[in-house]
């Protein structure tokens, strides 16, 4: 195995493996599922309070916990992992549930780009009929972009948010046919 010191990278071989984590800023949503979970609690321990005061402490501990399990699990991050062409991301929450939300190869991206409105006519060609998202907020500096064709037909567009390190693994695979913007 030797590694590479300028992008740690791993390399057995010939073998490439790049893997990292980006986490999802919250949005006005998730503040206001939090807001909400909270709220609701204190309003159901009143009522409680109010109803059936005997079982006030075990309903506070019960409706304490739910709140804390509903704003811990607006934080979500995603893993980014390339091997040799493979690329797979996992979205994770809670920094506890993990869940494979994409897995491809690189031979299925028809395109990468930066996210950028000059690179817009790459889109052109392609018969998107998904939209996936999994950048840390869609105002994030360093978005890319990358078109990858369904196993069920059709083509997806990606939002992803790759360090330098990631874009050369990809590079290394897709080269300047496919992969755009390497250059800038």
């Amino acid at each position: 195995m030797d590694f590479c010191p300028k992008w740690g990278i791993a390399v057995f071989e010939d073998d490439l493996f790049v893997e990292e984590m980006v986490v999802r800023r919250k949005s006005i949503i998730n503040l206001l599922i939090s807001a909400a979970a909270v709220l609701a609690a204190l309003a159901l321990l009143a009522l409680v309070f109010l109803v059936l005061p005997g079982i006030m402490p075990a309903m506070l501990v019960i409706l304490g916990f739910g709140a804390y399990l509903a704003v811990k699990f607006q934080y979500v991050e995603y893993e980014y992992s390339f091997t040799n062409g493979d690329f797979d991301v996992d979205r994770i929450q809670a920094k506890r549930k993990r869940k494979r939300v994409l897995e491809i190869n690189q031979q299925q991206i028809k395109v990468m780009a930066p996210y950028k409105a000059e690179y817009e006519n790459e889109t052109k060609d392609y018969h998107v009929t998904e939209v996936k998202d999994f950048s840390g907020h869609k105002n994030a500096a360093g978005r890319w972009f990358f078109i990858y064709e369904k196993s069920e037909g059709g083509c997806a567009f990606v939002v992803i948010q790759p360090s330098p390190k990631l874009r050369e693994a990809f590079y290394k695979y897709l080269r300047k046919s496919r992969m755009k913007g390497m250059d800038a």
